[in-house]
């Protein structure tokens, strides 16, 4: 089963290795790209009016310009957008600060892996999250 995929990331050389290693799994169905939170929240409006299909799996970075991850979620977490408890958020970032995994844990976020994505950590989370068993 393929997932839409919302990759929010500033870093446009990791957001093209993080879709490589998503394509050679098979797994996206649709993969957009944000480079900020402001700009992620904006794309998520348009689920809202079926411009864009709601993502199933949402990999943030942390540490971004105009609104880093922490920002975003904050205000995913006031948006109104239906079903919106149904997507994953993955932390995904350069810091492996204790305090960043302390606090997206304090925050309900339950995957936190470190640049760059690799094959195993996305099947570990698509076999987690969505009972599916990848090769």
């Amino acid at each position: 089963m393929k997932k839409n995929i919302l990759l929010i990331d500033d870093d446009k050389i990791f957001n093209f290795l993080s879709e490589k290693t998503i394509a050679s799994l098979g797994l996206a169905n649709e993969i957009h790209f944000a480079s900020n939170g402001k700009q992620a929240l904006e794309l998520l409006e348009k689920c809202k009016t079926g411009e864009m299909q709601k993502p199933d799996i949402i990999f943030l970075d942390l540490n971004m310009p105009i609104m880093n991850g922490y920002e975003f979620f904050e205000a995913f977490l006031a948006m109104d957008l239906p079903n919106k408890h149904l997507i994953t958020i993955v932390i995904l970032t350069s810091s492996a600060d204790p305090k960043d995994i302390q606090k997206t844990k304090e925050m309900g976020i339950k995957y936190y892996f470190n640049k760059p994505l690799s094959r195993d950590e996305i099947k570990r989370l698509i076999s987690q999250e969505f009972s599916l068993q990848m090769n």
